[in-house]
């Protein structure tokens, strides 16, 4: 968090869970509560900040070379197939997970998608609070996506129909 919000960077919340309350594939979530002066125009305070492994961009890399050598040197390759290109294919979406820029990006876009659709809420990314490898984001309480199964046929209607 330091590195990527300043050393000053627990100024930025009144509160601050360290203990992550959930998991993600390349971090780790934690509760958080802005501080005033925190994008005071943002209509909510509660936020989920992801942040990213120490060192899980070259982790990843290193992980693919031992994986190429591993594929080359055993002949376990199929005829035919580019492990060169497959590699940087799969280089390249690893290195797209690692970007929470990138991330925060989307997340905006799905947001603009399903403005004004009040079946859905979508949270509101923090920009002040996001770099490569922190992603702040509103923290929503809401509904698993299976437990639409236990709602009523006319509630899973109106989740699923347009």
């Amino acid at each position: 968090m330091a590195a990527d919000l300043g050393a000053d960077w627990r100024s930025n919340f009144a509160s601050f869970d360290a203990v992550p309350f959930a998991s993600a594939s390349i971090g780790q979530v934690h509760r958080a509560t802005l501080a005033p002066h925190v994008a005071p125009e943002l209509p909510f305070r509660d936020v989920a900040i992801k942040v990213q492994f120490p060192n899980i961009r070259s982790s990843i890399h290193s992980d693919l070379k031992s994986l190429s050598l591993l594929l080359y040197t055993s002949r376990l390759l199929p005829r035919g197939l580019f492990l060169d290109k497959t590699l940087a294919a799969m280089e390249q979406e690893l290195e797209d997970e690692c970007n929470y820029l990138r991330e925060a990006d989307s997340a905006k876009k799905f947001r603009e998608g399903l403005e004004g659709d009040n079946r859905f809420t979508v949270m509101r990314v923090v920009d002040e609070l996001c770099t490569k490898n922190v992603l702040t984001m509103e923290r929503l309480n809401g509904v698993p996506i299976i437990r639409v199964l236990e709602l009523s046929q006319q509630k899973r209607d109106q989740v699923c129909l347009r």
